[in-house]
Order: structure tokens, then C-alpha cells, then sequence
């Protein structure tokens, strides 16, 4: 196996990992949330902190889910012309996609949110209007977030030029 295969494997496996495990927090969230409004409704008893920890689950099944849409290249694309192009002009357009729009916003976000998620740590920050613990880590899952689609994104440019170099390469026989 060549060595860009064995570090976009291992990437993949990485997201691959997080992706289910951020699955089962649908369970979570159906429980969490759903189960709110016949628990008010019915037994007169609902807990707003518990609609903090459905939120929480909810944000990581999206923020991770991202990374995860984009290993499996499950992302919405808008596909005119994508689906009849040949595998190097695809590659093509993943290098140059990745590259041009991927790492460019994945640099924003992540300088953007460093503050924001220091500041929360170093205040412990507790979601606003039911003081319940742990609003930093929803905070965090920005930066997780960016670190997942930064691995995706490395996957697919190695892929790429995987495909790009394999094209261009001459044909033994």
C-alpha cells in the first residue's frame, strides 16, 4: 500500500469512528427533546437543563456529521457537469475545490473561534439561561469541527492527487 493510501485510510477510519459514534446521539436527541413535551404536557415535569444536553448532542451530531458527509462525499454538490466528468477532471475539481474554498474558510473558523472557546473554557461558561454546566464544550465542538473537515479535507487532496499523478503517469506494459 503506498503511503498516501495508508494515511487516507487511517484518516477515514478516524472520521469513520466519530461519524457513528456521533450517531447514536440521534438517540439522545429524540430522547432528550421528544420526550420533553409529554413529560410537561402529561406529567407536569420538564427540566430546561435537559433540553441543554439534547442541544449539545444535537450540535455534535452535525458538527461531526460534516466531516463525515464529506469522507463519504455524501455532501449536497451541485452537479451539472461533476457526474460526466472523467476521474482526473474530478480530481481536478476536488484539488482545486478543497484548496481554493475548503482550507481557506476552514482557516477562518478556526481563527475565529479560538477566542471564542479560550474565553469559554477559562470561564467554565454554563449555558445562559439555565446556568447548566458546560456550554464551553459546545463552544469546543466548533474547533473539533474544524479539525474533522481539515482531516477530511487532507484525505480528499490526497486522493486527488493520488488520481491526478496515477493519470499522468505513463502506462507500463
Amino acid at each position: 500500500m503506498h503511503w498516501r493510501d495508508e494515511i487516507i485510510a487511517r484518516i477515514e477510519a478516524l472520521i469513520d469512528r466519530a461519524g457513528r459514534l456521533a450517531s447514536w446521539l440521534i438517540l439522545a436527541v429524540v430522547a432528550l427533546l421528544f420526550l420533553q413535551i409529554p413529560m410537561r404536557e402529561l406529567a407536569h415535569f420538564g427540566h430546561n437543563q435537559v433540553n441543554d444536553i439534547g442541544q449539545l448532542c444535537h450540535a455534535t451530531v452535525f458538527m461531526v456529521g460534516v466531516a463525515y458527509a464529506m469522507r463519504w462525499d455524501a455532501h449536497v454538490r451541485v452537479d451539472i457537469f461533476y457526474g460526466r466528468m472523467s476521474a482526473r477532471r474530478k480530481a481536478l475539481v476536488d484539488l482545486l475545490g478543497t484548496l481554493l474554498f475548503v482550507l481557506p474558510w476552514l482557516v477562518i473558523v478556526t481563527r475565529d473561534a479560538i477566542p471564542i472557546v479560550v474565553n469559554s473554557w477559562r470561564d467554565l461558561e454554563a449555558f445562559s439561561e439555565t446556568y447548566t454546566p458546560g456550554y464551553f464544550l459546545l463552544k469546543t465542538q466548533l474547533l473539533v469541527f474544524a479539525a474533522l473537515v481539515a482531516l477530511a479535507a487532507l484525505a480528499n487532496i490526497l486522493r486527488a492527487l493520488g488520481t491526478l499523478v496515477a493519470a499522468a503517469a505513463p502506462k507500463r506494459q
